[in-house]
């Protein structure tokens, strides 16, 4: 979709062309794309979302699936299906006690089963767990305490360095006596995540004399209008939602808890944006970029992508990083030359233009989201003066996942008259959209008002799909 220029409101000609009010309610798919039209401003992402049709279609109220389930009308919920096998960390050291005897662990999991044999940090090192299940800890709060033995044939060894606080344990293998009552379950599938949607809300009102303006619209192919009041208003909208769908924190926990409430004790209930539904380890530090920096960042989220094929990544970021990617691909180009040469009328230059880099399966596709870059958003600046957010870069990960399904979607409810992505209603004053005068009016203003709500969220089925870069 995109703006094709301005023009005066003519009722006899509106009778044959559709306002873009009225092709919203018979082709909703127009509603996604209307964050297009704010695409090279601040809205890269939800227009990249649209563009690639990455909404989750029909869902509704109470919904179920095998995959997916919406619980009322805020809530929804979906299976993920991450890696086979889990892993766990020590919440307290190892008391080692450097002969062949049973000691105590304590870890932060219950994933593991009598006669399994764990592997620690060093994947050298083997605990055989005795024939117990773990018990809960009475002293570390969301531990488990399991009775293991070292794995060895010499009757002793020294594991403590393994097994301080942090330190990690994994699965390996298994080991039955002989005539062994039973085999143990592990399950990991599905994971069930949750999030919530968020609603929003914007207004515009217009006198009846200004009303006459409009601006003209194109998509695919349909010409259609809208007025300046109404662009304004869809701008704040697009940059709004856009920002709750990246950078949006729940207000609600999961013993559905809501920490926000208005003066007279309503929840205003949010869900997590992209960021907070990443995982933690992929936010990284960086002073310079560079492309050690850019290749270390592809290939921890191609190793943490649990799709097949080339992992693509969408990377969205400020002016700053946008230009040191140019850079770096201007480099990067110099060892396989080809002519940046631009010749024309009057004289010619130099035309460096990148907005992709793909190496051992990865593929990145950047976007200059202007937002990180917007004079009216609060700052931090360094010693350059420079906006440290203008270095801030976010990939997101576009593969499918192992159940086949798009890694990140925009979810919103409703079907049909009902749909809950973008509802726009018109409260007649004196004066209303279209043509014609009407005899009974719901304000006695000299115009009218025009209200928009959307409720939306977001989806990620593989938390380690989205990383970030930062400046310090």
């Amino acid at each position: 979709m995109r703006i094709i220029g301005t023009g005066s409101f003519d009722a006899n000609r509106t009778t044959m062309t559709n306002s873009l009010a009225a092709a919203m309610l018979t082709r909703p798919e127009i509603s996604n794309n209307v964050v297009n039209l704010f695409e090279s401003q601040f809205s890269a992402f939800s227009s990249f979302l649209a563009r690639r049709g990455l909404t989750k279609k029909g869902a509704y109220p109470d919904m179920q699936s095998p995959d997916f389930r919406v619980v009322g009308n805020r809530k929804f919920m979906w299976a993920v299906k991450g890696y086979p096998f889990r892993k766990g960390k020590f919440l307290a050291a190892g008391t080692d006690p450097g002969s062949n005897g049973v000691f105590t662990i304590t870890l932060d999991t219950n994933y593991f089963s009598p006669y399994d044999n764990l592997e620690l940090g060093d994947r050298r090192s083997i605990l055989q767990v005795m024939d117990e299940y773990p018990l809960e800890s009475a002293t570390v709060a969301g531990g488990w305490e399991y009775q293991v033995k070292a794995v060895n044939n010499s009757g002793g060894t020294t594991l403590a360095a393994l097994m301080a606080v942090g330190k990690e344990v994994g699965f390996s293998h298994t080991a039955f006596p002989e005539l062994s009552e039973t085999g143990y379950e592990k399950n990991t599938y599905p994971e069930w995540h949750t999030n919530y949607m968020t609603i929003q809300r914007m207004q515009y009102s217009i006198s009846g004399s200004a009303q006459n303006t409009v601006l003209w619209v194109e998509h695919n192919g349909q010409k259609l209008w809208f007025r300046i009041q109404e662009m304004e208003m869809m701008r704040r909208w697009a940059y709004a939602r856009e920002n709750q769908l990246i950078f949006g924190k729940a207000t609600i926990d999961a013993n559905e808890n809501t920490y926000v409430r208005d003066l007279k004790g309503r929840e205003v209930i949010q869900g997590d944006g992209l960021l907070a539904q990443g995982d933690g380890s992929l936010k990284v530090q960086y002073n310079r970029l560079s492309i050690k920096v850019l290749e270390n960042l592809m290939s921890n989220m191609q190793l943490l992508s649990n799709g097949d094929g080339v992992t693509e990544l969408f990377l969205m970021g400020g002016q700053a990083l946008i230009w040191d990617f140019q850079r770096l691909m201007r480099d990067v180009f110099k060892y396989n030359p080809q002519p940046m040469y631009v010749g024309g009328k009057g004289g010619g230059g130099v035309k460096v233009n990148f907005n992709s880099y793909e190496m051992g399966g990865v593929k990145i596709i950047t976007a200059w989201n202007k937002a990180f870059d917007a004079a009216w958003r609060p700052s931090d600046k360094d010693v350059y003066g420079t906006n440290k957010e203008s270095y801030r870069g976010i990939f997101v990960s576009l593969g499918n996942t192992i159940a086949g399904e798009p890694n990140v979607e925009l979810v919103t409810l409703g079907n049909g008259g009902n749909k809950r992505s973008f509802i726009k209603k018109t409260i007649d004053g004196m004066a209303s959209p279209g043509k014609g005068g009407k005899e009974f009016s719901s304000t006695s203003m000299d115009g009218y008002q025009v209200q928009i709500l959307s409720e939306t969220g977001i989806c990620m089925k593989n938390p380690f799909g989205v990383a970030e870069l930062y400046k310090p």
